[in-house]
């Protein structure tokens, strides 16, 4: 039986979940070459919030995606 795009539940593209969990692992290897917490300044501490904002998005499309699809 053919359903409308309407009638279909809304999944996150998995290009997306490979993206974010991409760019949050590469900030994370960058990350680890930086000096230790006592020496960070403001810019290794953005970056460390950006890699956790990419790895977090990243692993709730991922949840998102498979919830999505039992569902579904």
């Amino acid at each position: 039986m053919n359903s409308t795009r309407e009638e279909q539940p809304f999944r996150p593209h998995l290009g997306f979940v490979v993206f974010f969990i991409a760019l949050g692992v590469l900030f994370l290897a960058t990350g680890f070459n930086q000096p230790s917490i006592a020496n960070m300044r403001t810019v290794d501490l953005l970056r460390l919030l950006g890699t956790g904002a990419n790895l977090g998005a990243g692993l709730t499309l991922l949840v998102l995606h498979f919830v999505l699809r039992r569902h579904g």
